[in-house]
């Protein structure tokens, strides 16, 4: 050992854990949590290493030690809106829709402006057939930030399925004026179809195929529509 070197278990704990982050980012969940539970073994008292070590059970799908961890985040931390979300996500996965929902309005009382936790919420309730309440949290997440697609094609999903159509096309739009995603363009599709404008619907998915021209599925969709206009001529 190098003379004057004086030993720092804070260093030596959060070299750990930039380990086990570094296994993370490339998917070796069980050597992430290896790292994590060194440096939980050297200091026990830090919130992250609990939630790191949580997310990385989580992502091996260990769900009954991932909720462990996160509830030992939460009685070191309780202020942490992201604790709480991460702990919904898990119930959410493991179907407890009541227990996800309740961890979700913590994370929302503690950071009410995160358009995240107001997204999966509005999930578990359209899960569990509140669709009512899942449009009021759509609609939250979109005014939070409404230059992300994720929270406008879910709900063009959940409007389509309301048959608001003109609504969800509104999303749709928006969402491809920020990306081109072929799935933009196969929904609105589905939705001129279900109005019965194939011929709309068509020239759509002709679009959508020129953004992924290998794509079976497009191609079935426009062979099905094709029909459908040969059988009305």
């Amino acid at each position: 050992m190098a003379d004057g070197y004086i030993y720092n278990k804070d260093d030596e704990a959060d070299d750990y854990n930039e380990r086990g982050i570094s296994y993370f980012n490339v998917m070796q969940y069980a050597d992430a949590v290896k790292e994590f539970t060194k440096a939980i073994n050297i200091i026990k008292t830090d919130p992250d290493f609990y939630l790191n070590r949580a997310l990385a059970y989580y992502s091996l799908k260990m769900y009954n030690e991932a909720i462990k961890d996160c509830q030992k985040a939460i009685s070191l931390s309780s202020d942490r809106g992201d604790y709480h979300n991460t702990l919904g996500s898990i119930y959410d996965d493991m179907r407890k829709y009541d227990e996800a929902i309740n961890e979700f309005n913590e994370a929302i009382k503690i950071e009410s402006d995160v358009p995240d936790y107001y997204y999966n919420r509005g999930n578990v309730y359209w899960k569990v057939g509140k669709t009512d309440l899942a449009l009021q949290d759509y609609n939250k997440a979109v005014s939070l930030n409404d230059s992300d697609p994720i929270f406008l094609y879910k709900r063009s999903q959940l409007l389509t399925e309301l048959n608001k159509y003109d609504d969800a096309l509104k999303d749709l739009d928006k969402c491809i004026k920020i990306s081109r995603n072929p799935a933009y363009f196969v929904d609105e599709a589905g939705i001129y179809e279900k109005q019965g404008n194939y011929q709309k619907s068509l020239d759509i998915l002709k679009e959508a195929l020129n953004l992924s021209p290998q794509d079976i599925s497009i191609k079935s969709k426009i062979a099905s529509i094709e029909k459908l206009i040969e059988s009305e001529k």
